[in-house]
């Protein structure tokens, strides 16, 4: 049994992509242009940048990153749907047969644009969810925008696609999470993305949205209860690297599905089988 017979993920780091520096899964920001006015937003989206690459431009970094190995893109912005030409960025990446997400608020991607992205080879949508309704509308500062992104999530699983969700987590999201769990694995979410809201961007004008340091003893225990929960019900939580490290809980966040733990595995199937 070799590695590329394997079943690994694509993200799975063989000892060559170290070697090599091979930029295995590479996250783009394609634009700055969005249609949410996040209170949280690192990079103060809303309009696009007027230096952004053309056509022409994205598809030759394309080229490049085909080169240099790598096998999955996540698109971002912003939103990246608001490009005219992100469905042929896409088409472009499957070309090569990398795999390619999106990253999005889900406030408008809409049936005919995901209709065009499935059709461009899209295989999977990650959407943000940064609470239930009351709290996710006002962080992401658009009336509906909860409604909105748990539709997009619905006709997503719907068109086939992998989902998952994002979650920023600040002064007031935590008592919602229980609830918003129940939420995403029940749109067919098996990947939680979770983070610790940081003061950077929009953030640093709204600092009462961010975590208060002695909250961090109330969390963590909520955040790993909440893991071993997801898992028994077949949600994987993906602790963000602002969750601290070296805590009493470390051991069960960055363990389970850790790339590490496939590797050994691995290997270990490898040697048994001869």
């Amino acid at each position: 049994m070799s590695l590329a017979e394997s079943p690994l993920p694509v993200r799975f780091l063989a000892d060559v992509d170290f070697a090599r520096c091979v930029p295995v899964h590479v996250v783009w920001e394609i634009t700055l242009a969005c249609d949410l006015k996040c209170l949280h937003c690192g990079s103060r989206a809303g309009h696009r940048r007027p230096t952004e690459l053309n056509t022409a431009e994205c598809l030759a970094v394309v080229d490049s990153l085909a080169a240099l190995g790598t096998r999955e893109v996540t698109l971002i912005g912003g939103e990246a749907y608001l490009r005219k030409d992100w469905t042929e960025i896409v088409a472009a990446i499957r070309a090569y047969g990398i795999n390619c997400a999106i990253q999005t608020g889900g406030r408008n991607l809409t049936p005919e644009r995901l209709r065009k992205a499935v059709e461009a080879g899209l295989t999977g949508v990650g959407v943000s969810l940064d609470g239930l309704a009351p709290l996710h509308d006002r962080v992401r500062n658009v009336r509906g925008s909860f409604d909105r992104a748990t539709d997009t999530l619905r006709r997503v699983r719907e068109a086939g696609l992998a989902i998952s969700v994002n979650t920023q987590i600040g002064a007031d999201t935590m008592a919602d999470l229980p609830a918003l769990m129940d939420h995403i694995i029940e749109l067919g979410a098996k990947q939680w993305q979770i983070q610790l809201t940081v003061a950077m961007g929009n953030a640093v004008d709204n600092d009462d949205l961010l975590l208060q340091p002695y909250q961090l003893l109330e969390l963590m225990p909520v955040l790993a209860s909440l893991y071993t929960q997801g898992a028994e019900r077949g949600l994987l939580m993906m602790v963000g690297n602002n969750i601290g490290y070296f805590g009493p809980y470390e051991h069960v966040w960055r363990g389970f599905g850790d790339e590490r733990v496939w590797r050994d595995n691995l290997y270990e199937k490898m040697r048994q089988s001869g």
